[in-house]
């Protein structure tokens, strides 16, 4: 009886383990897909305008999250049709609601999501590109903690103290080193080491760069115990196309404000717009990803799943573009891929006992 619960246990966490790992790698696959259109993107208005095209491109990505409302527009109205309702038109309300969130969650979502981009990009005018993506890539750590103290599956007390506590002992276990080895690799690979610049701005940069990674840590873990498992995945991408309705007509506004005051100048003829459209459809399915991710995974998985694109840009950078590793980016990338491979095992290892314990209930 043990031996075949057993291994029922361990098909069960090997079926757990590829479902996860595949996860996982479409994340990073797709946001290595986003930072690559996007710096192509850029250097191509740059050539041509001297000016940058990330608002532009900021606000299609945002309203392209609308499209992601279609499956669950689909399901409805499969459903209408199954329960007797024959009239349904594409404008029904009920096509685009749901009871799994209210309408005021995604503008919460977004206002969050908004500020953290700010401060990520307004540390960019105090700090070196390196230093901030180093900073800012300490978010696994916040997630980390975050997700001790907030997850009640990770934290049985709601005392202060005891949260605190838990916060400490969890930075010190496996899954803590994971994550800090993890870290070390992505600052190895950025080689923050320039100390030029006025001491003043800088301070200014390394707190707007830690109130992003804080940002992008609260908002994932905010998510999960907002939500739960309960999102169907037809769900998300409703959520995500309410939070791009809601985005779309906010920095379509702001953009057409700058760019009729002259503030933004930028020639939409001799725009890439393909470059543009690619990089919109790559950050829907990234954003997709990691809400879908955060709600049958964990915020820790989903944020170092994001950081193993940091390697494979780096790879892609060697391999196509012919630019040059040193010795210390490649160590960092070593050292990324070992915190990636220890934190699939450890889940492994989770996933096998819990089918385990499900099986010996089960009888």
């Amino acid at each position: 009886m043990t031996a075949h619960v057993a291994q029922l246990a361990h098909e069960g966490g090997k079926r757990q383990r590829l479902g996860g790992l595949a996860l996982v790698l479409s994340v990073s696959l797709s946001w290595v897909c986003v930072a690559q259109l996007a710096r192509l993107a850029e250097k191509r208005t740059e050539l041509a305008h001297h000016c940058s095209i990330v608002p532009l491109m900021t606000c299609a990505n945002v309203a392209l999250w609308m499209a992601l409302s279609v499956p669950h527009a689909l399901r409805k109205a499969y459903e209408f049709r199954e329960t007797g309702v024959v009239k349904v038109r594409a404008s029904s309300p009920d096509l685009w609601r749901t009871d799994a969130f209210d309408r005021w969650q995604p503008p919460r979502f977004l206002a969050l999501a908004l500020a953290t981009n700010f401060c990520y990009m307004s540390a960019l005018h105090y700090l070196p590109a390196s230093l901030n993506t180093a900073i800012f890539c300490t978010n696994p750590i916040f997630t980390f903690l975050l997700s001790a103290s907030w997850l009640p599956a990770d934290i049985g007390a709601t005392s202060s103290s005891k949260a605190c506590a838990k916060c400490a002992a969890a930075l010190f276990s496996r899954s803590g080193a994971h994550v800090l080895l993890s870290v070390a690799g992505v600052v190895l690979i950025v080689e923050p080491w320039d100390r030029a610049g006025n001491p003043h701005y800088r301070g200014v940069g390394v707190a707007l760069s830690l109130l992003a990674a804080l940002g992008t840590a609260t908002y994932q873990v905010y998510f999960k115990v907002t939500f739960g498992d309960r999102l169907r995945p037809d769900e998300v991408g409703l959520f995500l196309a309410h939070m791009g309705a809601a985005g779309a007509m906010f920095l379509s506004l702001v953009l057409a404000v700058l760019m009729s005051t002259g503030v933004y100048k930028v020639d939409l003829s001799s725009v890439p717009w393909h470059l543009v459209c690619a990089t919109a459809v790559a950050s829907a399915l990234f954003n997709f990803l990691i809400k879908f991710g955060i709600s049958v995974d964990s915020p820790l998985a989903m944020s170092l799943a994001t950081q193993i694109g940091i390697p494979l840009n780096l790879i892609l950078d060697v391999a196509v573009v012919r630019a040059n590793i040193d010795p210390t980016q490649a160590l960092g990338t070593l050292a990324m891929l070992a915190s990636f491979t220890l934190q699939q095992r450890n889940s492994a290892a989770h996933a096998r006992e819990r089918y385990f314990d499900e099986a010996l209930l089960k009888g």
